[in-house]
C-alpha cells in the first residue's frame, strides 16, 4: 500500500472499557466527545499537505466516534487507513459497508477478554469479527497479556473458532496490581507468551507471511522483549520525516510529545528532511519500524560504515 507518510493519530481518548492495564486515566477516558472538525474539513486538511498518508486511528474508541464511518470511507478515497478498535462502536458494520477493504492495511481488534465478560460483550465481538472477514478486511485479533490472560489462553483461542480467528498475545507494558510488567512476567509466562504468539502467527499468513509489509502494529515483537522494554533513545530514527503523531485537534509532533511540528488542520505542518536519533525512550512498534528503517537507509548510504560497525557489534557481543 503505497504512502508517502504513516501517522499514529489519537482521534480522541473517549472510551466505552474501563481495562486495569490502560495507560489513558480515567479521566481522559471519560471526557464528553468533541468534534473539532467535520469528515470533510480532516478530508481536505490531509489532501492539502499533498502526501499520501497511512492513517493510524486509535483511541480512545474510534468506531465511537461520530460520523466514523463517514470520516474513514472520505479519508480512504485518497489515503490508506490502519485502525485500533475493541469493535464494540455501533458503526463496525457501516464501516465495513462504506469503507473500501483495499484501502485498509489491518485492523487490530482489542479483545480485551475481562471487560468483554463484565459487559457481555464477546457475541458482538464475533460478530462485528465476522462482518469484517466477509468483507474481506485485513483483521487480526490482540489480547493484551496480563497474566491471567496467559494463563486461560487456551479458552480464548477457543472462543473465538466461529470466526476462524487465532488471536495475539500482546505484550503487556506498564503496571497491573502494583507489579510492572514485562519485567514481572514470570518464565512460564514467557514461555506461553511465546507459544501462542508463534501459533497465532502461522495462523495469520496473509498479514504475517509473504513480501506484503507486516502491519505497523505488530504483536509478534513482543517475543524479544520479554524482559524488559527496549530503550531506543540514541538509536537513528525516521520518525519526523517518515512518521508522526497527530493528536485530536490535529496538533502534530515527531513522536509521544515534543515540540510541535505544526497543525495538520490550520496547515502549518513541516516535516523533518532527514532521521534524527530517538529522544522518547520508546513507544516501540513505531520506533521499532522506523529505528530499523532510519538505520537500513543509513547503511544503504554508509555500506563501509554499516560493515565496520557490526564487525565492531560482533567483537563487542564475543
Amino acid at each position: 500500500m503505497k504512502h508517502d507518510i504513516e501517522a499514529d493519530w489519537l482521534l480522541f481518548t473517549t472510551c466505552n472499557y474501563r481495562c486495569d492495564y490502560c495507560f489513558l486515566d480515567e479521566m481522559f477516558l471519560g471526557q464528553k466527545v468533541q468534534v473539532l472538525a467535520s469528515p470533510a474539513e480532516w478530508r481536505a486538511a490531509f489532501d492539502r499537505t499533498g502526501l499520501t498518508w497511512l492513517l493510524h486511528i486509535t483511541g480512545g474508541e474510534p468506531t465511537h466516534y461520530p460520523d466514523f464511518a463517514r470520516l474513514t470511507a472520505l479519508l480512504a478515497e485518497r489515503h490508506v487507513l490502519s485502525l485500533n478498535s475493541n469493535l464494540t462502536g455501533p458503526t463496525v458494520l457501516d464501516f465495513a459497508e462504506r469503507v473500501d477493504p483495499a484501502r485498509v492495511s489491518f485492523i487490530n481488534a482489542g479483545l480485551h477478554p475481562a471487560e468483554r465478560a463484565r459487559r457481555n460483550g464477546h457475541d458482538l465481538f464475533v460478530r462485528h469479527a465476522a462482518a469484517l472477514l466477509e468483507r474481506g478486511f485485513p483483521l487480526m485479533v490482540t489480547v493484551v497479556a496480563t497474566p491471567e490472560v496467559l494463563h486461560r489462553f487456551d479458552a480464548i483461542v477457543d472462543s473465538l473458532k466461529p470466526v476462524g480467528l487465532v488471536p495475539f498475545p500482546k505484550l503487556m507494558q506498564g503496571e497491573q496490581a502494583g507489579r510492572r510488567y514485562p519485567d514481572s512476567y514470570t518464565a512460564e509466562e514467557r514461555a506461553l507468551f511465546r507459544r501462542h504468539s508463534l501459533a497465532a502467527e502461522r495462523a495469520n499468513p496473509r498479514l504475517f507471511g509473504g513480501t506484503r509489509e507486516r502491519p505497523s502494529i505488530d504483536p509478534t515483537l513482543g517475543r524479544a522483549h520479554l524482559e524488559r522494554n527496549p530503550d531506543y533513545r540514541g538509536r537513528l530514527c525516521s520518525a519526523g520525516k517518515e512518521f508522526v503523531a497527530i493528536d485530536p485537534a490535529g496538533e502534530v509532533v515527531r513522536c509521544g510529545g515534543g515540540a510541535t511540528m505544526g497543525n495538520v488542520l490550520a496547515g502549518t505542518l513541516h516535516l523533518k528532511s532527514k532521521a534524527r536519533p530517538c529522544d522518547r525512550s520508546h513507544c516501540f512498534y513505531f520506533c521499532e519500524k522506523f529505528t530499523a528503517r532510519a538505520e537500513r537507509q543509513w547503511a544503504r548510504r554508509h555500506p563501509l560504515a554499516a560493515i565496520a560497525r557490526r564487525v565492531k557489534g560482533a567483537a563487542g557481543a564475543a
